[in-house]
């Protein structure tokens, strides 16, 4: 067993290694761009500036953007190997498209270097324009308005004839400041003919494998760096919507969902088991079909049916009023001097309608199950040859026919498990508990994809875990299973 233990151990490191490689792709390809989330208008706490710019930057620098993405990058000949630097979507995509054309990264590097020459010239002539003809300058907003859009359109398309007509379009709004358009947009001209003179398109059909070694995103994602400490080691990044450590944000909500998971599967097991075993004693009595049926029934209701029906009859001041409608603490908050137990004990009145909720469904299926197995063990030879000896018909249940019925209760329990991680988004909705669920559902709606991703992970990690648990309590359940 422990050889087979360790065996499986050492599989989980394969294994996390494609799980954290499709988070951390998920991550990347998620729709939105992350700065424009991380970027606020008031002054950062964290860049120390209300620059945009400025404050792209050092998100940039902080989210590793400004790192290529993997190990290795497989490409074309003509493909440079600073392409991850282009960080504007559609800029790197006229980049890729002229590439395309012409198979000269050369050409086209130096197509984009003569758009901000010209631009950093343009930007030179107008501020001389503004000091010598400051009421002209007032007088042609529209004109400036149309140079800054066409100038940002020349870097976001490749085809030949909007190039011309954005060319065109600086040359005749240019003309109202007195500046010789041939003289600043000169080189936007020479630099598009170049792209067609000196084409190499076959570079294109050339393939290639750059290597960047361990300075990329992935490995200072999963690794850590300077300002992480990596996924190996807990840290999932910043969240895009609180630029809070996503650890903190998860280590905040988890206790919560822990507590309901866990207690609730713990409430499950010890009342399902004895009312599966009493129903598979006797399961035409009265009795017997009744909860059958009361059990079927419950089983069939949804969770947030059986919520909002409890808060309506325990939690309404028109019929009962027991229980509190929400939260999980005293509004007003625990005592200063309370102690755990204390805390406990004010928090206890909160807790009784939401774990009725969570424990609900498992108790019902879980009953089942078990009278459905010891049903199944009852007519067997060793459970005739175990009322032969004289024993007791509850000895013959709990110590024979218990444990070898506990098969698919393990299963269902290592299906349970990993769901810990994630709470119960609709519960916890609809009591207003500070849990994963509710986190987890408020990081989709906002896109804030280093939580969702941190939830994946913890899941996977989880089934694998609850896996190798179901394993060594098969075994333990039933010694006829060995590993080898």
């Amino acid at each position: 067993m422990l050889k087979y233990v360790v065996k499986r151990l050492l599989w989980f490191i394969p294994t996390l290694f494609i799980v954290t490689l499709l988070g951390f792709l998920l991550l990347v390809y998620s729709p939105g761009d992350p700065l424009d989330m991380l970027v606020s208008p008031l002054t950062s706490k964290n860049s120390g500036s209300n620059d945009p710019e400025q404050q792209k930057t050092f998100w940039r620098q902080q989210l590793g953007l400004d790192l290529p993405l993997f190990y290795f990058s497989v490409c074309t000949a003509a493909e440079p190997d600073t392409l991850y630097k282009i960080y504007d979507k559609e800029k790197l995509k006229t980049y890729k498209a002229l590439l395309h054309q012409s198979g000269n990264s050369e050409t086209v590097n130096d197509y984009f270097k003569a758009i901000q020459e010209c631009k950093q010239t343009y930007e030179i002539r107008l501020n001389i324009e503004k000091q010598k003809f400051p009421e002209a300058y007032n007088n042609h907003k529209i004109q400036l308005s149309t140079i800054a859009m066409s100038f940002n359109a020349l870097e976001r398309t490749a085809d030949t004839t909007l190039q011309k007509y954005h060319l065109h379009t600086l040359e005749t709004n240019a003309s109202a400041f007195s500046m010789k358009p041939p003289d600043i947009y000169g080189p936007i001209t020479q630099s598009i003919k170049k792209l067609h003179t000196h084409s190499t398109k076959y570079k294109n059909y050339i393939p290639k494998i750059i290597w960047y070694g361990t300075n990329n995103r992935y490995h200072h994602w999963l690794f850590g760096n300077a300002q992480s400490k990596g996924v190996i080691r807990g840290d999932f990044g910043i969240s895009y919507t609180k630029k809070e450590p996503v650890t903190a944000i998860i280590k905040d909500k988890i206790i919560w969902s822990l507590f309901f998971s866990v207690l609730s599967i713990i409430l499950a097991y010890i009342i399902s088991i004895p009312i599966g075993i009493r129903l598979a004693q006797k399961p035409e009595s009265t009795t017997s079909k009744i909860t059958q049926i009361a059990l079927f029934m419950l089983y069939s209701m949804p969770s947030f049916f059986i919520g909002v029906l409890l808060l309506m009859l325990f939690s309404n001041p028109d019929i009962l009023s027991v229980f509190p409608p929400s939260g999980i603490k005293p509004i007003s908050g625990y005592d200063e001097d309370a102690n755990l137990f204390e805390k406990f004990y004010e928090s206890l009145p909160y807790m009784v309608l939401p774990l009725i909720c969570y424990t609900y469904s498992s108790l019902a299926y879980i009953s089942r199950l078990t009278q459905t197995s010891i049903m199944e063990q009852l007519p067997l030879d060793y459970i005739k040859t175990a009322k032969a000896k004289g024993l007791s018909e509850k000895e013959v249940i709990w110590k024979h026919a218990l444990k070898n019925s506990l098969l698919p209760l393990i299963t269902v329990f290592s299906a349970v498990f990993p769901s810990i991680i994630g709470g119960s988004v609709i519960i916890e909705s609809i009591f207003t508990i500070p849990g994963m669920g509710l986190e987890t559902v408020k990081a989709i709606i906002a896109k804030d994809f280093p939580i969702v991703i941190a939830v994946i992970t913890l899941s996977s990690i989880l089934t694998m875990l609850s896996y190798l648990i179901a394993d060594v309590l098969y075994a333990w359940a039933d010694p006829r299973i060995r590993y080898k």
